[in-house]
């Protein structure tokens, strides 16, 4: 069982809070602070002081030289809200599975490989962005994100989705974009009433799988590039 530290009145109210910019700021009052923002501050590693902030709602990371995510983010158990995108981030520690109050998490236009089986213990998890990775191969474990409404992992290596992609009940936009994937498993099928929008152009579809797709999903708003002639 998911149990999240803000009721929904809370979040409105956390919304409205404070934004902090600046570590120094913050320190003065860490109980306080419930969203930081460290965006384009050089940042080498994600700075020690971060995990003092035990009521952090939302962490923005983002367009800094970060390479690595430490066990500690486990620390953070509050937050809702994670923006590490634009770093330069090889890898994912188990540890981040453990924010069974994260809802949004952006890993976009970093240098991941790959994404620890723990992501799919974020049972709240409605947007998932690791877009513009290295990204070959997708943990089946995401199947069990079953809050998803939004997974967008275009631009990475990957060659297939997992099956379990298909149990994505909640899933209305996917964006497969620019990966080398040239067909989807038929459990997708299974979003035939909840999936509104499928990207997956600028990939080696042919017509025969396009069509396939298609009967699979008649009711998705699904874009191809011109079909090829790929085998």
């Amino acid at each position: 069982m998911v149990y999240s530290f803000f009721s929904f009145g809370q979040i409105e109210e956390t919304m409205k809070q404070k934004v902090f910019y600046s570590l120094d700021e913050a320190m003065k009052n860490p109980d306080q602070v419930y969203r930081l923002k460290l965006q384009k501050k050089k940042l080498k590693q994600i700075p020690a002081e971060v995990f003092l902030f035990k009521n952090l709602y939302e962490l923005n990371l983002s367009h800094n030289k970060i390479k690595e995510m430490p066990e500690q983010i486990c620390l953070l158990n509050g937050l809702h809200i994670l923006n590490i995108s634009h770093n330069k981030l090889t890898d994912i520690p188990f540890s981040l599975g453990e924010l069974d109050s994260l809802t949004i998490l952006n890993l976009s236009k970093n240098k991941l490989n790959m994404l620890p089986s723990s992501i799919g213990m974020l049972k709240s998890l409605t947007t998932l962005d690791a877009s513009s990775n290295k990204i070959t191969l997708l943990p089946s474990s995401v199947g069990n994100l079953l809050q998803l409404k939004t997974l967008i992992i275009n631009q990475n290596n990957l060659t297939s989705i997992p099956a379990e992609t298909g149990n994505l009940m909640a899933l209305n936009y996917l964006d497969l974009w620019g990966n080398a994937i040239s067909t989807l498993p038929r459990e997708i099928g299974k979003l035939i009433a909840t999936l509104k929008e499928l990207d997956m152009r600028v990939m080696p579809v042919n017509f025969e799988n396009q069509k396939y797709i298609q009967d699979l999903l008649p009711y998705t708003q699904i874009y191809f590039s011109k079909s090829c002639n790929c085998q």
